[in-house]
């Protein structure tokens, strides 16, 4: 299958445009270029990226109704999932990361796609005085280290969402040795072994 194929294949259930759909296939066909370049993805994903960059992206948007929320990707490496969520509808988004290859790749495709994303050279640690009302990331750090990042990123309605592989219960147990948490496991529609984490509510333990 193609990679047009696959993404017409997920017209109905995302309800896409063919705008959309033309946008996501010309981010792949950026992403292979650069990637026989610079190392931005696995070269493993590139086998099917619309599964495995694109729906397993696209996912998060069942979680987040608003098209005005300002969501935060953070350790957004190729622009996943943060790019793929700027060109679905999402207005407010902001793209972190701290390698400056990766950064010019995103820069780059949100030039050629005309893309709203706001794209920050940074590390997590070292953005101050901004909250968010979602934060995302993928393939970043475990779920502890991810709810550090988050904490002083996080308002008291803040929903974190975080794609999680088949490990992601010890993840879940790990973490609650320093926090406290509401979080909601659904499966990912990418990987069967996967899980996309709604985490609410985060606070230290005391």
């Amino acid at each position: 299958m193609n990679n047009l194929a696959g993404l017409y294949g997920l017209k109905k259930d995302f309800n896409l445009s063919d705008n959309q759909i033309h946008k996501y296939n010309r981010f792949v066909e950026f992403l292979s270029v650069w990637n026989s370049k610079i190392n931005i993805v696995g070269k493993s994903t590139l086998f099917n990226p619309v599964n495995s960059h694109i729906l397993d992206s696209l996912q998060i948007t069942k979680f987040i109704n608003d098209a005005k929320s300002k969501i935060i990707d953070i350790g957004t490496g190729a622009g996943l999932p943060g790019l793929i969520l700027s060109i679905y509808k999402f207005k407010n988004v902001f793209l972190v990361d701290s390698n400056i290859k990766k950064i010019n790749f995103i820069q780059h495709v949100s030039k050629e796609l005309d893309l709203s994303a706001n794209i920050i050279y940074s590390r997590i640690e070292d953005i101050k005085d901004k909250k968010f009302d979602y934060i995302v990331s993928r393939a970043l750090a475990n779920l502890d280290k991810l709810l550090s990042y988050s904490s002083h990123l996080s308002h008291k309605n803040t929903q974190m969402i975080f794609l999680k592989g088949k490990k992601f219960q010890d993840e879940i147990n790990f973490a609650k040795n320093r926090w406290k948490f509401k979080v909601s496991a659904h499966k990912s529609l990418s990987d069967e072994r996967g899980r996309v984490l709604i985490i609410t509510n985060l606070k230290h333990n005391d």
